[in-house]
């Protein structure tokens, strides 16, 4: 694996899927940091809101698709979504760099275990603000939202390779870049 497509937040868009997918070019991987299929009550509904027909393109995937559980996804949404996503982090080795990935709904606590895991690279969504920063060995990835953006910066996705990280609209304006 070369490139890691990072998404998170849709929020049952379609089109936020669908324009990721544009950018992301087929990567080896797609790791998605929760909600999904639900908007939630506290945000508005996307104009392309389609819960029965995301997870059709999510399932339709032609790369793994890694789910972290974010705060508006349900059991029920895995009863249309293949892929796991029931699981509040994803744990993975990629090229002897060790990755977290997590919602990130409540960061502090997530921030404390860091101190522990050791990972090179924490990546959560939720604040649908999109953010990459180093502190100390442990690189912190925010994709932002895919869907619904909040903050200055538009809808975003990163792209995660073996030297460099890069937020993205879905535009493909790059937002932020690191290299690692």
């Amino acid at each position: 694996m070369n490139r890691i497509g990072v998404i998170s937040d849709t929020h049952g868009s379609v089109r936020a899927w669908e324009k990721a997918m544009e950018i992301l070019e087929d990567p080896d991987l797609i790791i998605h940091c929760g909600d999904v299929l639900y908007h939630g009550p506290l945000n508005p509904i996307p104009y392309d809101y389609n819960t029965l027909s995301l997870p059709e393109l999510i399932n339709n995937s032609a790369v793994p698709v890694l789910i972290a559980k974010g705060n508006c996804d349900a059991e029920v949404d895995q009863q249309v979504i293949k892929w796991p996503i029931m699981a509040p982090y994803v744990h993975l080795w990629w090229h002897g760099r060790h990755i977290l990935a997590s919602h990130g709904t409540h960061f502090s606590n997530l921030r404390e275990q860091m101190a522990l895991f050791k990972p090179d690279l924490v990546i959560t969504g939720h604040t649908h603000v999109a953010s990459l920063v180093r502190e100390g060995s442990i690189m912190y990835l925010n994709p932002g939202s895919a869907s619904l953006p909040k903050g200055r910066d538009p809808a975003s996705i990163a792209i995660v390779s073996t030297s460099q990280i890069t937020i993205q609209t879905l535009d493909g304006v790059l937002l932020h870049r690191q290299d690692w």
